[in-house]
């Protein structure tokens, strides 16, 4: 599979839309790369953003103020009170944190093949059309097909289910032998 090109360089994005999309996507970037460092080094870590609406966005592990403190003052940032104990907690769930996203991934992902060749089949398929697509979309050709479609599906329910004839048209009960009607569900 052929790799996309790279970008050649980094401009400034002009609309504003696709620049506070950047920024949010960038920025998630960024506190997931300061939560790795954080994991696999046992490092203090704070990151404070600000985006030009003047809004302020922070990252901190464990907690930022001793550290901003330290850093405010010149001294050497004091001993983190997390124990060894703690700080192994924070890796457990800093990594099944890592592993939620990546199944959120993957999960996009699908839902993203699964409607592009829901399209793909509604485009191919006339059936698909008719299930898939809009009333607003179909012509009075594709409307008077999808009509004649239904009304043969109602028949052939209509054949296989005798009972189902005899229910008024207004009532959606089911009969009492049906399996699951909620006269015989029994609750304990």
């Amino acid at each position: 599979m052929p790799r996309k090109a790279r970008r050649s360089g980094v401009k400034f994005i002009e609309d504003e839309g696709n620049r506070s999309l950047t920024f949010f996507k960038r920025r998630s970037g960024l506190f997931k790369a300061a939560s790795d460092l954080s994991a696999l080094t046992i490092a203090r870590v704070v990151m404070v953003l600000e985006c030009e609406n003047e809004r302020f966005s922070s990252f901190s592990t464990p907690k930022a103020d001793p550290i901003v403190d330290a850093f405010l003052s010149g001294d050497a940032p004091p001993e983190s009170d997390t124990t060894e104990k703690q700080k192994v907690v924070i890796i457990n769930l800093q990594n099944e944190l890592f592993q939620l996203e990546k199944d959120k991934v993957m999960e996009d992902k699908r839902k993203k093949e699964n409607m592009l060749r829901t399209k793909e089949i509604q485009e191919t398929s006339r059936m698909a059309k008719y299930v898939y697509g809009k009333v607003e979309d179909l012509d009075a050709t594709e409307l008077n097909e999808m009509y004649h479609e239904l009304s043969r599906i109602e028949q052939e329910i209509n054949d296989r289910l005798p009972w189902w004839r005899s229910m008024p048209s207004n009532v959606a009960t089911l009969p009492k032998y049906f399996p699951y009607a909620p006269s015989q569900m029994s609750f304990q």
